[in-house]
């Protein structure tokens, strides 16, 4: 799925923008578009987009033209921000990244708190060949004296800084319009990032790396906006200083305004159809404010270290302000320089039309910088910090992770104590099994395999109940009955049971004896016993050879004195 990158350029006359598409394929042109601000009052430079901007910003919106999910880019006025060329002895980019905000902390009046700082590399290593020092100009800049060698590779950079309140006030308006910037960097690096994308050979060859051995020819790129202008200057295709400062193309429409005597919006009418090669009266007029203008330039170039021997080789104008006919000739007269332009040709852009292509490139610079900036990589971006692009859903995913793990120290937590307890259970219980084994084995040592101590004694158990129930196990047993019957029978009487049947609470029994005084001997021996409540004597008769006399005597146990069970012998 293509990333939709939206390079928003917040101008003082116009807020332009222009879409890119970025695929697997390359980047893409989508489209552009501008929407011009009305004029409020008199020109200022605060640090908050005005009225008139706040206004386009939010008719765009509701046009669609800016659209929710697109990863918009923007950049501060070089007026807003503080800036420095630092020179370092080392190229480690973790160390420059530490070292960068105490190396600027002294030329700053803000203390580190106060502010965001984020660098862009300019240049690296020894920077012609192994030779040239990284000095300081005459005005404090680091600048490179290819004269001078050095054998330590050094890093030069342009530092940037912006006061945090400044920022959070920029964002805020921004936000209340229902735009929430992606990143914010700086107009001259955008102009910087615009270039590197669109200076390419004539013959279509391959762009220029960025530093070419050998190569020391300047080439000025100057963003000629409304209220301001921004300047900057490659060497060697390399970027080696920018520079803004608060002049732009509204003071060429209040010179004419003043000269002429006209209101402002027909100054500006006038000013689009003057043409500054001409001798004129308007042209004069606007001549006298582009020259105030063009003095501003050169004492930049000359400042900064421009003439010190290079080469100077072209110059590129953009920008909405630098449309005026005859300017560029102004400019190349000047400064001694001849115009130039990419030679990439501009992809279509809907909404222009094809005679359109050749001005809407310069026109539409910055915010096709913009666009191109993350595809670089390289650009300052303050959203950084406490100012973090989508900080709440950072925040919130924090949140989220920090909850998820808590629940998962908590699941581990609550694991770890039922792996615990776990452990010690199934511990007790081979313990409880191995002394169960132990006591199973004393008790039936005859019981060689054990597999299942429970379930054996439970079988042996029910064995020795079948085995009690016959013997009388836990109450009165056959043998103490017939020790109570032995009991009662007087010693001297002979007897011979032939059948002994205990039924309940009913004894009955078969016997022979040698008289019937005998008989009637045993049965008063069993009454006086005590033992049971009836005794009585039945089916006494002699036997054939009057030897014997055969009986039957049965007797009755209280009730509950034996369980119900039938038993003979």
């Amino acid at each position: 799925m293509a990333q939709i990158i939206l390079g928003l350029d917040i101008g003082r006359s116009a807020v332009k923008g222009v879409r890119i598409a970025r695929t697997l394929r390359g980047l893409r042109l989508v489209d552009a578009f501008e929407r011009k601000v009305e004029r409020r009052g008199e020109r200022g430079r605060g640090d908050l987009p005005n009225e008139g901007q706040i206004e386009a910003l939010r008719q765009l919106r509701s046009e669609g033209k800016i659209r929710p999910g697109d990863m918009v880019v923007v950049a501060l006025p070089g007026h807003l921000v503080s800036t420095r060329e630092v020179t370092l002895p080392f190229t480690d980019p973790k160390r420059l990244r530490q070292v960068v905000p105490f190396e600027v902390e002294g030329q700053l009046p803000f203390d580190l708190e106060e502010i965001v700082i984020d660098y862009q590399l300019l240049r690296q290593g020894a920077p012609v060949g192994e030779t040239g020092k990284a000095s300081p100009d005459p005005k404090g800049r680091a600048a490179i004296d290819p004269d001078k060698p050095t054998s330590a590779e050094v890093s030069q950079l342009l530092v940037s800084a912006v006061p945090k309140a400044m920022l959070r006030r920029y964002l805020s308006a921004l936000q209340a319009v229902g735009i929430d910037p992606s990143a914010v960097g700086v107009d001259a690096l955008s102009l910087y990032t615009f270039y590197q994308q669109f200076n390419q050979p004539a013959s279509g060859g391959k762009k220029r790396d960025l530093v070419t051995e050998g190569d020391r020819s300047e080439h000025l790129l100057i963003d000629l906006g409304a209220s301001k202008t921004v300047l900057c200057l490659l060497q060697g295709g390399a970027l080696r200083w920018v520079r803004s400062f608060p002049i732009g193309s509204d003071d060429f429409t209040e010179a004419l305004q003043r000269e002429a005597g006209l209101s402002w919006e027909e100054a500006e009418k006038r000013k689009e159809e003057v043409d500054l090669s001409a001798r004129t009266p308007m042209a004069e007029s606007v001549q006298k404010a582009v020259s105030s203008w063009l003095t501003e330039i050169e004492k930049s170039l000359s400042l900064t270290g421009g003439g010190d021997g290079a080469p100077r080789a072209s110059f590129y104008l953009c920008g909405g302000g630098g449309q005026l006919r005859g300017l560029k000739e102004l400019i190349a007269q000047s400064l001694q320089m001849t115009p130039e332009a990419p030679n990439e040709p501009l992809p279509p852009i809907s909404g222009l039309d094809a005679a359109h292509l050749s001005t809407a490139l310069p026109r539409y610079a910055e915010a096709l910088g913009l666009a191109l900036s993350p595809a670089q990589g390289t650009q300052i971006n303050f959203r950084q910090g406490e100012f973090i692009f989508g900080k709440e859903s950072i925040e919130r995913r924090h949140r989220w992770v920090s909850i998820g793990l808590v629940s998962l120290g908590l699941l581990a937590l609550m694991g770890g104590d039922f792996y615990l307890r776990y452990h010690q259970k199934e511990k007790k219980f081979q313990e409880l099994k191995q002394e169960l084994r132990s006591e199973f084995t004393k008790m039936f040592p005859q019981t060689k395999n054990v597999s299942n101590e429970v379930e054996q004694t439970r079988a042996a158990i029910a064995e020795r109940k079948r085995s009690g129930d016959f013997l009388g196990v836990g109450e009165e047993s056959p043998l103490d009955v017939l020790k109570v019957v032995t009991a009662g029978i007087p010693a001297e009487v002979r007897i011979d049971v032939t059948e002994l049947v205990i039924d309940g609470s009913k004894i009955r029994i078969e016997a022979q004896t040698d008289s019937y005084d005998s008989v009637d001997r045993i049965r008063g021996g069993l009454m006086r016993v005590g033992h049971f409540q009836e005794v009585n004597v039945s089916d006494a008769k002699i036997s054939a050879d009057q030897s014997k006399v055969s009986f039957r005597i049965q007797l009755t146990m209280p009730e509950g004195g034996k369980g119900e069970r039938k038993r003979s012998s």
